[in-house]
């Protein structure tokens, strides 16, 4: 038993001396892998291989390649990079295709390197070298301004197409002659470049086939083709063009409505009908489109124009009676700058003054009715901070399209706070150039104030609840006060905006005075 025992301790003594594992305890590794030799090396020129191959002093691996690594320019094939999700201190990247003659390659590793320990990435990462006896030393540096988002694209791509062979429909289905990676703060530095001249094109290319999906991805393009060296700096304006018009549902709402949803922007959104009405009223909507119609037709018939056909509902008329069911927009606490609506179901057609009545503190006041476009009815007043109003609305006050007019009354209370629960923001323009404006202010990324368009370089802005703000200046060349996005094809801008990235803070019982020098 005595001799078991030993052999036993002897066992376990040797499997302990035999275990090797990582060392414990230390710094830890922060140090990026470093690139010991390539093929090509760095600027080589007369390249003639089909393969590339980079030696590394540790283990590394590669994080999604396609994705990462970036070769301007393009090839026509994806090559093969290896190896794929393994640990190696030996890159390869196999081509696919022959490489075009007399051009300077410069192939972007990106963040697409790190170490196998740690993680650590290896940053920055190029190399170039030339099928040719020069290597070409041009660049172009810029700016890709994104317009009127909230949201900012992180996969924005600048190519150049070469100036002789541009055609619009190029973006559509080739890739660029160069192309480069924009930063997160937007700016591109396109380096290694032959002088020519050259059409310019920046798209947010999640997919990275280095083309254009209209409507999916973002696009900025100069209305000119520019010339290296001549033209160094560019600005580009990226935006998303309204999708094409499409119909996605038609429902009948009720015997005398009819709601059409629809994508892309709705200025070209004709209907016609195609069956005898008495009256009919259109409310246009973001989203959708309302008809509203009066007819002794047992069906509706719409005839629906859209870019390439047709459309044509034709459906048996649903018999459900609509009712009629009165509502206050703008009641219990509210700004002063904010609306008193009455509105109802079905769009208002008439409101009689003699049945309703806007009373504060016992006193009757007066005020004025006004007709606005979604078929309700504005009631405008004097408001007096700190007050508080009663708006009755009493039977038979209201008619609605339909003829019908409301049964019971409807009272509704308006509460303005007091003037010490505001703030006030001044703003002075500086640069505006007699051009019109309007200026959106925007709290946690949502519109809550905006004014209408004005050639005004001072602007006061009162009633502002204490938080922090964003302005958004929009230049409205059309004066139609809101913003209208590019169109590629028609060679159409956007409207240019001024978004200072500083939030503003607005203090109760407080005013703010802000300068912005414009630069449209």
């Amino acid at each position: 038993m005595r001799y078991a025992g030993v052999f036993l301790i002897l066992i376990l003594i040797t499997n302990a001396c035999a275990r090797v594992g990582r060392p414990t305890g230390g710094d830890k590794d922060v140090t990026p892998p470093k690139l010991l030799h390539s093929f090509p090396k760095q600027d080589a020129v007369n390249f003639k291989g089909q393969e590339i191959v980079l030696q590394f002093d540790e283990y590394v691996l590669l994080k999604d390649p396609h994705k990462n690594i970036l070769i301007s320019p393009p090839l026509a094939h994806l090559p093969v990079i290896k190896p794929s999700g393994i640990a190696a201190k030996t890159i390869k990247i196999e081509f696919q295709d022959s490489l075009k003659p007399q051009t300077t390659y410069l192939i972007n590793f990106g963040e697409s390197i790190t170490d196998f320990n740690e993680g650590n990435k290896l940053k920055n990462l190029q190399l170039v070298f030339s099928t040719g006896p020069n290597i070409d030393s041009l660049n172009l540096k810029g700016k890709v301004h994104v317009l009127y988002e909230t949201q900012k694209p992180k996969n924005i791509l600048v190519g150049l197409y070469k100036a002789e062979t541009f055609k619009d429909s190029v973006v559509f289905n080739q890739k660029p002659f160069y192309v480069g990676m924009v930063s997160q703060k937007g700016q591109f530095d396109l380096t290694h470049l032959k002088a020519g001249k050259y059409r310019v094109i920046a798209i947010d290319d999640d997919n990275r086939d280095y083309k254009y999906e209209q409507d999916k991805e973002r696009i900025a393009f100069l209305n000119r083709a520019i010339e290296i060296p001549k033209d160094s700096i560019v600005d580009l304006y990226l935006f998303k063009e309204y999708p094409a018009l499409q119909i996605e549902k038609i429902e009948q709402e009720s015997a005398y409505h009819t709601r059409i949803k629809f994508k892309g922007h709705p200025d070209s959104l004709e209907v016609y009908y195609k069956m005898p009405l008495k009256k009919s009223l259109r409310i246009l909507n973001r989203k959708h489109l309302d008809l509203w119609y009066l007819t002794n037709s047992d069906s509706i018939k719409l005839n629906i124009p859209l870019p390439h056909h047709l459309k044509k509902y034709y459906r048996k008329r649903i018999q459900t009676p609509d009712s009629l069911v009165l509502m206050v927009k703008g009641k219990g606490q509210t700004n002063p700058l904010d609306t008193v609506k009455i509105k109802g179901s079905i769009p208002l057609n008439q409101v009689y003054k003699n049945r309703i009545k806007l009373v504060s503190d016992s006193i009757i006041l007066p005020f004025k009715l006004e007709k606005i476009s979604d078929g309700s009815f504005a009631v405008n007043f004097d408001k007096t901070l700190g007050k508080a109003y009663q708006l009755l609305i009493l039977p038979q006050a209201v008619s609605d399209f339909i003829g019908q007019k409301n049964k019971d009354t409807i009272k509704a209370v308006v509460k303005l706070p007091k003037a010490d629960k505001y703030g006030k923001l001044l703003l002075h323009l500086e640069g505006l150039q007699q051009q019109p404006v309007f200026i959106e202010i925007l709290k946690n990324k949502k519109i809550v104030r905006k004014t209408t368009t004005q050639i005004q370089n001072d602007l006061v802005l009162p009633y502002l609840v204490p938080g922090k703000y964003k302005i958004r200046i929009i230049f409205d060349a059309n004066k139609n006060n809101r913003w209208d996005t590019g169109n590629y094809l028609k060679h159409q801008q956007p409207e240019r905006t001024f978004e200072p990235s500083k939030l503003i803070e607005i203090r109760a019982n407080w005013d703010v005075n802000q300068t912005y020098k414009l630069t449209s």
